[in-house]
């Protein structure tokens, strides 16, 4: 059982979210999100100069109110003389993947606050986060779970979908887990989410289409349109959806714009379906064929009902548990998951050498670790 409490101060500007969080080890304390939908809809997706400009102008708001300062009665973050970071240990950050000019500001603001106040800092992999977001507790310390390894990971967003393997390389030190990723699967082109998003453009829905195509959808018939089921019966767990997307256009390109208008929560049922086919389909594959001891299943499409159940429905099939991350809100991004990372990796050690050094990595993949030699 630990007998200290490690202090971590994450930051997450990878997309068009600006996020800070304190944890005290893997207990979340404080989670702050600042969303940009309203500048980007509009555009009818994000704009990486203007997440940029906007992740300028929220970050130190948004650390500030992460670490509950009050600005009434405390000089600001940027004030002289007052270390408002004493209490925390360990700075962690996304390094990548995501948007080059938005990963820019939280990597450049961790590498400032780590500098001027001493701290050792942490570089983290957006997608790891995202697994190890089901291990995040709140501030009681629940839920307190023993999730069984290895598992099968299914992670959907607008920016990504990999099916990952999760493992661990000492999996007897709970408190010192060194997990170990294998990506299985992934889409050879759109992101899930972004496929909902570009569906939903197309259907004129709006932004960020994702939960209006969700909204839409129960009101729709599902086998309204029949679409095409992508990579159904192809070797491996890879996924594609640039296909089922043109099926999409094609079969409605023709419509006149009544017709369209008057179906489109059919149409937004029945592209949900296939999309969500696709994920289930090559995902229980996956499962039957690498044989988990669990299911996790994280993202931000993650939130939707609908792919909820249908994983429920396959854990039960398959009589194994399924995890989610305890609150809907650690499915899309945020800083609290960063922190998880950083808190794994600072109980190995694993620190930024040279902090000057540290950059963005806009297509950072997850590493696949190599075991150490077994003793003899």
């Amino acid at each position: 059982m630990l007998t200290y409490v490690m202090k971590i101060l994450a930051i997450d500007t990878s997309c068009d979210d600006t996020c800070a969080s304190v944890l005290d080890n893997d207990r979340i304390i404080t989670n702050v999100v600042s969303s940009q939908i309203e500048i980007h809809k509009a555009w009818g997706g994000v704009v990486p100069n203007l997440a940029k400009r906007a992740h300028e102008e929220k970050i130190d708001a948004v650390i500030e109110e992460a670490l509950k300062v009050n600005p009434l009665l405390t000089p600001p973050l940027t004030g002289r003389g007052i270390n408002l970071l004493k209490n925390i240990d360990v700075i962690g950050v996304t390094v990548g993947p995501g948007l080059s000019p938005a990963l820019g500001v939280g990597v450049d603001k961790a590498k400032e606050l780590a500098k001027k106040y001493k701290k050792k800092l942490v570089a983290v992999n957006h997608i790891e986060a995202h697994l190890l977001s089901v291990w995040l507790k709140d501030e009681k310390g629940e839920p307190d779970r023993e999730i069984e390894l290895p598992a099968l990971a299914l992670t959907v967003s607008g920016g990504h979908t990999k099916i990952v393997g999760i493992s661990c390389l000492d999996i007897a030190s709970k408190h010192h887990p060194d997990f170990q990723y294998k990506v299985v699967g992934e889409t050879l082109d759109d992101a899930s989410g972004e496929a909902l998003d570009k569906a939903a453009k197309l259907l004129e829905l709006g932004y960020p289409g994702g939960p209006i195509i969700e909204k839409m959808a129960k009101e729709g018939k599902a086998d309204f349109l029949k679409l095409p089921i992508p990579m159904k019966g192809q070797k491996g767990y890879d996924l594609s959806f640039s296909g089922l997307k043109t099926a999409f256009y094609y079969a409605i390109k023709d419509w006149p714009k009544e017709k369209v208008e008057e179906n489109k929560a059919n149409l937004a049922a029945s592209f949900q379906k296939a999309v969500f086919d696709s994920l289930i389909n090559r995902f229980e594959k996956a499962v039957e064929e690498i044989r988990p001891k669990s299911l996790i299943g994280v993202g931000g499409v993650m939130n939707n009902e609908d792919l909820r159940y249908r994983l429920l429905e396959l854990s039960k099939k398959r009589k194994m548990e399924v995890y989610f991350p305890y609150s809907k809100a650690l499915n899309g991004d945020n800083a609290a998951m960063v922190g998880m990372v950083a808190y794994t990796k600072a109980l190995r050690g694993e620190f930024v050498e040279d902090i000057e050094k540290l950059d963005r990595e806009p297509r950072l993949e997850i590493r696949f670790k190599t075991p150490p030699p077994s003793s003899p």
